[in-house]
């Protein structure tokens, strides 16, 4: 496929954020600098204060910037569920550290509503939480697990498990976050933890979640609907 053609100022933006993740996952948060950012990007640090209000605002569209690109790289046809899913976010995120450091800092400083991160984190939030309800409602009513009462209750949870357990790992490293998201959304879902998650009859997919709630780049694309570039 041919690569889409952005405006010379977005082509910047979008090369600085994948400088920036490129080196907050070789050399981890404490050691990522401005400056380290700006090498990569071929550009000076005065240079990406142009594209971005403030460092604040970079470190939260690099995070933007990685999510939307993790669902544009998944095979958005691959029949999964929403649990499956996040776990294997978790086994991935276990070989970068320092993004789930960045995630995690940003996260925390994001509860202030003014905040560059608040709105995009409140909106990722509700993506994640909307996914898992919906799908939660279709498992209850085709019966594969027991009735639940309150299914926006149990996605919040399986949410909230997803963050704690990252936190954790930071602590202690040989916490297996992917194991435990597994296992705990199981549970959660009324299931023995080591059992396989049935599957529904019209089988869970990316495409349909983002049917339901799209996922949009940093350039206003929607994952899904713009062409992939190599």
């Amino acid at each position: 496929m041919t690569l889409r053609r952005y405006p010379k100022g977005s082509a910047k933006r979008l090369e600085i954020l994948d400088a920036a993740l490129e080196v907050f996952t070789t050399e981890g948060y404490r050691a990522t600098s401005l400056r380290g950012i700006a090498e990569r990007a071929h550009i000076t640090p005065a240079g990406i204060m142009h594209y971005f209000d403030s460092k604040e605002q970079l470190l939260s569209t690099v995070l933007q910037h990685r999510d939307a690109l993790d669902v544009r790289r998944s095979d958005l046809d691959a029949q999964t569920n929403p649990v499956e899913s996040l776990a294997q976010i978790m086994d991935s995120n276990m070989k970068v550290p320092g993004l789930v450091t960045l995630y995690l800092t940003i996260a925390a400083a994001a509860v202030d509503p003014h905040h560059p991160a608040h709105d995009y984190l409140e909106r990722r939030y509700h993506l994640l939480s909307g996914w898992l309800t919906s799908w939660i409602t279709e498992m209850s009513q085709a019966g594969l697990v027991p009735q639940v009462v309150y299914p926006a209750g149990v996605a919040t949870a399986i949410v909230a498990q997803a963050d704690g357990i990252q936190f954790q790992w930071l602590l202690d490293p040989s916490v297996d976050m992917g194991m435990h998201v597994r296992r705990g959304g199981r549970r959660l879902l009324g299931l023995p933890f080591d059992k396989p998650i049935p599957q529904l009859p019209n089988p869970w997919t990316m495409r349909r979640a983002l049917q339901l709630y799209p996922v949009t780049m940093v350039t206003g694309e929607r994952v899904g609907e713009a062409p992939v570039g190599h």
